[in-house]
């Protein structure tokens, strides 16, 4: 990725979140993608960010993890 840190409207449903790594990793549709809060858990896609954010964010930010494989939880 270009950067370690983006900004995302806090009124977006997780999908967003999904759909920006997909575009930004250049990686299809059908590519297996499994995102995870803190290296925690994984979110449903219709988790709103705020709420994600208000619940699990860490010294101002919330720490989105991706892999291409199941890594945790």
């Amino acid at each position: 990725m270009r950067q370690n840190y983006y900004r995302i409207t806090a009124s977006n449903r997780f999908q967003a979140v999904i759909q920006f790594l997909r575009k930004e990793l250049g990686w299809k549709a059908s590519d297996p993608l499994f995102t995870y809060i803190n290296s925690a858990f994984s979110p449903a896609p219709d988790d709103t960010v705020a709420n994600l954010y208000k619940c699990f964010a860490t010294e101002g930010h919330l720490i989105v993890n991706y892999s291409s494989t199941a890594a945790w939880g």
